[in-house]
């Protein structure tokens, strides 16, 4: 049987990310995100969660790019100017220097859960903004507060592949380092991540779509989805001023687009793909 858990990411990061995960919800095929709990627009997206229960919720944890939900003082290291790194090789740099301690680490993402908790979500699955939950000094906290605090699925992002298009394939080659590092790490940590009962789709897809996620590209993925269990990583918004200032420009509109559209929908009716969420009926 084919499965396909259709995660966006991003929850939280701003109002317009948040409304247009929710309209890929109801009006498109998102079935499940992940929430960014330091984010500037948390709250927002607490409470549209609330008020669409059926729409899975992960933990969407940040070492990167926006101020720590631990007070700085806490985290001379990890956000010495009151910010956290600014991207994952800035991270990895300092990590692998020992320039940040791991205590600090798990004092950050802990916050992160505890914040999500407060707010009235409880987490179904752990993943990590810009997969920093699979890297080396970080993947042993997050599989450590995953077992702490009962969160039952992590995402692997392991087993992606180009599915035709020369554009796609053209994407798929560009982050082709990407790809070997993190299905290296990811083989790496599946011992531990099975050995502490955490359940994991089989197959991940939306590495080479990271921003530019087309219609042509969701029904390519459609088309070629293997048996078993899929998630593809997604990332909606609506426009917004506040997203124009991104690197990604237009692309939280495409992936909307993509992710709403009919022909996607029907296709994978016509396919007989079940859409899932992250929990473990799904998952076994």
């Amino acid at each position: 049987m084919k499965r396909l858990i259709v995660n966006a990411d991003d929850f939280g990061m701003a109002e317009s990310v948040n409304d247009g995960i929710i309209k890929g919800h109801k009006e498109g095929i998102i079935t499940s995100t992940s929430f960014m709990a330091g984010a500037g627009a948390a709250e927002h997206a607490a409470k549209l969660a609330k008020d669409n229960p059926s729409l899975g919720i992960g933990i969407h944890l940040c070492l990167t790019l926006i101020k720590p939900v631990s007070s700085p003082a806490n985290l001379p290291a990890l956000a010495p100017d009151g910010l956290l790194p600014a991207g994952p090789f800035a991270l990895m740099t300092r990590l692998l220097a020992g320039r940040i301690k791991k205590r600090e680490i798990e004092l950050e993402l802990r916050a992160q859960i505890e914040r999500m908790l407060t707010l009235g979500i409880t987490p179904d699955h752990i993943d990590g903004h810009q997969h920093v939950h699979m890297m080396p000094g970080v993947f042993d906290i997050a599989l450590k507060l995953a077992k702490e605090y009962n969160i039952p699925a992590m995402r692997r992002p392991v087993g992606y592949r180009s599915t035709g298009g020369e554009e796609a394939k053209l994407r798929a080659s560009l982050r082709m380092l990407e790809k070997l590092i993190l299905e290296g790490i990811s083989r790496r940590n599946r011992r531990a991540i099975e050995e502490a009962a955490i359940k994991t789709p089989d197959y991940f897809f939306g590495l080479a779509e990271t921003g530019t996620l087309s219609r042509d590209s969701l029904i390519n993925i459609i088309k070629y989805l293997p048996d078993g269990t899929s998630e593809l990583m997604c990332h909606p918004g609506l426009p917004s001023e506040t997203l124009a200032e991104n690197d990604w420009g237009k692309g939280w509109g495409t992936e909307l687009a993509a992710v709403t559209d009919k022909e996607a929908k029907n296709l994978i009716i016509e396919n007989g793909i079940k859409l899932a969420s992250f929990n473990t009926e799904n998952l076994d």
